[in-house]
């Protein structure tokens, strides 16, 4: 119980955040009831801005050098920072910048 309660209050505090501050720089994405809303929302939202067809457009993911969401330093100008993913069965080799087997 006590684990989700950490949770709760980490998930609340993203969303007071949210709200007094504006979209934060790094989204917490297991702290979204529903992250694929979320995320569907960054690609209507870039698609609009860009001129581009919603039915064209798609995501892609790039893993960045931070090691902590206190490093960005300011939004992307189109996308997201998210961070609360993890690996199972794998590992991220941070100097070649790809999967690994886990050891």
């Amino acid at each position: 119980m006590g684990d989700w309660i950490i949770q709760f209050f980490k998930r609340y505090n993203q969303y007071d955040d949210w709200e007094k501050n504006g979209e934060p720089k790094v989204m917490w994405l297991p702290g979204l009831h529903i992250p694929a809303s979320y995320l569907k929302a960054i690609i209507q939202v870039t698609s609009r801005k860009k001129l581009w067809p919603l039915d064209k457009t798609d995501t892609y993911t790039v893993v960045t050098k931070y090691y902590s969401p206190d490093e960005v330093k300011e939004k992307p100008e189109f996308g997201c920072y998210i961070s609360g993913l993890y690996l199972e069965g794998a590992e991220w080799d941070s100097e070649k910048n790809c999967l690994e087997r886990q050891k």
